[in-house]
């Protein structure tokens, strides 16, 4: 009976040591990442009333629904993708994608006095000239190795809806790291090549 109680002692011992180790281990933070814009140079120049420049909405901007979560996914094989959990966007990556595009396109175009709006926010302040819809149809890498970005976009003219350019972007950017801040780096100066094709796509010289 004594070797008994023992025992079952030693067994709850050990349960409890092990819950306590399961524990530490699933006490992991999380990391939560956004994406950078283009950087602005000191040579810009200033700002000038909206009203007179040229305005340029961008949206709507569509992802995959395989990237709507917001763990950061890596591809791990051609037709494999892996997730995270203590890996994730600070918020939505679909308006993430927008504000940096949108970011960026003001730095791109500033000299020509052009102000970037995000479509269907407060359904522009005054009316836009020319829209840009991104469709993106590949945004994942591999750590250590490179980004792929797949999109589709378009400029139109938002006076009678015309089409001016309809284009596909296919970028690759290297990973200059061995973790996800690395990963998102690459991620973000895929999105500023984007950024820059669909610059000089938008007619505003």
């Amino acid at each position: 009976m004594i070797h008994d109680l023992r025992g079952k002692t030693v067994a709850l011992i050990l349960g409890i040591s092990l819950l306590g180790v399961g524990g530490c281990a699933s006490s992991k933070e999380a990391k939560f990442y956004t994406l950078n814009p283009l950087t602005v140079s000191g040579d810009l120049p200033g700002s000038v009333p909206a009203e007179q420049g040229i305005a340029v909405a961008i949206g709507p901007i569509v992802i995959p629904d395989y990237l709507s979560r917001p763990q950061i996914l890596t591809r791990s094989s051609p037709r494999e993708l892996q997730l995270d959990e203590f890996e994730r966007w600070a918020g939505s990556l679909e308006e993430d994608i927008s504000r940096v595009l949108a970011e960026n396109l003001s730095v791109l175009l500033s000299k020509d006095h052009v102000t970037v709006l995000r479509w269907g926010r407060d359904a522009y302040p005054f009316p836009a000239e020319y829209r840009v819809g991104v469709d993106l149809i590949r945004f994942e890498g591999v750590i250590g190795e490179s980004v792929t970005l797949a999109a589709r976009w378009t400029v139109s003219r938002e006076e009678d809806k015309k089409i001016l350019s309809a284009r596909e972007s296919n970028v690759r950017e290297p990973v200059e790291g061995q973790d996800y801040d690395a990963l998102v780096g690459a991620m973000s100066s895929a999105l500023a090549t984007l950024s820059r094709e669909i610059a000089a796509a938008i007619p505003v010289n």
